[in-house]
């Protein structure tokens, strides 16, 4: 029960950010964000860098909106993003796969009503989050492999390497759903 609370607080904040006026609401919710790391102790440099990593989206975000709209509105989308990337970090480094695939499927007992399984979107949620890294890190092994290569990773060489890549992801699900089958999991 607690995780669901945290996840629907969660979704909640986030969404409100983007509602809320441009002025000292967004001081509140820095601090949110702040008490909210503090809170998490041992995961604050971890959040802190994951942050950083997510800075270049957050300055394109801000470019476009500069390009669209009055500079005023792109920095007070871009410092809204940032927020919500930041406390998103928080909430990830603080919630497991499993609790986040558990939380979904609680919140899904109402479709049970139109005979859906909820075990089967448990499991999507799990496969789908539990994936991310490893799709990250084969990525990084062809970037790696193209810079042995002398092969630039650049724009003219991106349909090898996203062939290759899209290929490989294809084999790991074929690997994953045969695993599942031996273990008799039905889906």
């Amino acid at each position: 029960m607690k995780d669901i609370i945290n996840f629907i607080v969660f979704i909640i904040y986030c969404t409100s950010i983007f509602f809320f006026p441009n002025n000292n609401f967004i001081l509140i919710f820095i601090l949110i964000n702040l008490v909210a790391m503090i809170l998490t102790w041992k995961h604050i440099k971890s959040i802190i860098f994951g942050t950083l990593k997510i800075l270049p989206f957050v300055v394109l975000t801000f470019i476009f909106n500069y390009l669209l709209d009055e500079l005023i509105n792109a920095i007070w989308i871009s410092i809204k993003l940032l927020i919500v990337c930041n406390m998103t970090m928080t909430y990830s480094k603080t919630t497991t796969v499993m609790g986040i695939a558990e939380t979904i499927k609680a919140l899904c007992i109402p479709l049970k009503l139109f005979k859906i399984n909820t075990d089967e979107i448990k499991m999507i949620v799990c496969i789908s989050l539990s994936m991310i890294p490893i799709l990250k890190k084969d990525l990084t092994e062809m970037k790696e492999a193209c810079r042995a290569k002398g092969i630039k990773f650049n724009v003219e060489n991106m349909k090898t390497v996203l062939s290759k890549f899209c290929l490989s992801m294809l084999i790991r699900v074929n690997q994953l759903d045969e695993a599942l089958i031996a273990k008799g999991q039905r889906y």
